[in-house]
């Protein structure tokens, strides 16, 4: 038998639209299409930098599960320490002893990004700060940052507080995923604690179509930073970026990068499950041909660019030896796309072949050999 090799060009209706690159003066930056869970930019994402307040979003995390999974409210009442008092930094404004309920905390975290808040969310959880920031490790190892060590529940500058933007996004999208009900705070625009009202610092939710979270950050060694996600029709979009000069520039470069990846890329469905890819020869079976069909749907977010350029081959033995059954992997679509690793796919049998009888093998074999088909048709 010999493996037979088809190479052709998958063609995919698309509305032609002008594309262009992008680029951004972060320094650190990634967008990820929230579905696909595909990187459609990224520049410096594996880099480790100061995470700044975008630590909280694992802060805020760990009270979600929680809630989620134990007896925790929302309506629960933590005690303000004084560490938590004293904390500089932006603040929620508690007071010692206060009793303060986890929905406020949560608040005071999310919408006024509050160090205190922070603080005392940690403690009325784990005890100490300490003792809550290996618990944030536990989950940042359990939902795959690899790149990332908390000190600290604030995001208060320590020299061993890091992340990557690649890390803070995969964080952004494990909260959205695992907890969308409670995300839902993340789309607060206002908070009033002590009788002092503060806007939502993710100025997104005012300005950019779709936005409903996450978290800014700001530290002298990190630069203007944020985690920031919007969602339009069905598609939701995930951004980090860390590392500009100013509010107004955060804002704007988060702005660009999220239009242009609703604008300048699409979720394609490339093949389906069971779509049929070939038809393929059969070598002594009891059926003359079969059917490869792919074993799995493929979606990929792609550039109108990698929609045109898109390129596959096929691999498979030809002809194919019976019997097989249906489902067996026979052959291997590979799909090409500029920019990306190509993705492969197994082929499978649509159905069933059997052998043909041992007395008719030599002369379907002849058949074959001379005709090319090893049974009437």
């Amino acid at each position: 038998m010999n493996y037979y090799y088809l190479t052709f060009t998958l063609f995919i209706l698309i509305f032609c639209k002008t594309s262009f690159a992008i680029d951004t003066k972060a320094d650190q930056a990634i967008v990820m299409d929230y579905d696909t869970n595909e990187i459609l930019f990224e520049k410096n994402s594996n880099s480790k930098t100061p995470p700044a307040s975008m630590t909280k979003i694992m802060t805020v995390y760990a009270a979600f599960d929680r809630i989620k999974n134990s007896d925790l409210s929302i309506d629960n009442e933590c005690n303000v320490s004084a560490k938590a008092y004293k904390m500089g930094g932006s603040r929620t404004f508690l007071e010692i002893d206060d009793k303060v309920t986890i929905d406020e905390l949560l608040k005071g975290i999310i919408i006024q990004s509050g160090n205190d808040a922070s603080i005392a969310l940690a403690e009325c959880l784990a005890g100490t700060e300490e003792d809550f920031a290996k618990l944030m490790n536990v989950y940042a190892n359990r939902i795959g940052m690899t790149n990332t060590n908390f000190i600290n529940s604030s995001g208060w500058p320590e020299k061993n507080h890091y992340s990557s933007v690649k890390d803070l996004a995969i964080l952004s999208n494990a909260i959205i995923r695992d907890f969308p009900n409670l995300y839902l705070y993340f789309q607060e625009k206002e908070f009033t604690y002590n009788g002092i009202k503060q806007p939502n610092r993710n100025r997104l939710l005012n300005s950019l179509t779709g936005a409903d979270g996450l978290k800014t950050g700001f530290t002298k060694a990190s630069g203007w930073g944020i985690a920031a996600t919007a969602k339009r029709d069905k598609r939701r979009i995930t951004l980090v970026i860390n590392g500009t000069n100013s509010s107004r520039s955060r804002m704007n470069e988060a702005s660009n990068l999220i239009n242009w990846a609703f604008t300048q890329t699409s979720q394609t469905k490339l093949i389906d499950e069971g779509e049929i890819i070939v038809e393929a020869d059969v070598w002594l079976g009891n059926k003359p041909r079969i059917n490869l069909i792919s074993s799995k749907k493929i979606i990929s977010t792609l550039s109108f660019d990698q929609i045109q350029l898109l390129k596959s081959s096929i691999e498979y033995s030809r002809p194919i030896e019976a019997p097989f059954k249906k489902n067996d992997v026979l052959g291997k679509l590979t799909i090409i796309i500029e920019g990306k690793p190509n993705i492969e796919v197994d082929l499978v049998a649509e159905t069933d072949v059997n052998q043909i009888n041992p007395i008719l093998k030599i002369f379907a074999a002849i058949k074959y050999l001379i005709f090319g088909t090893s049974l009437d048709e």
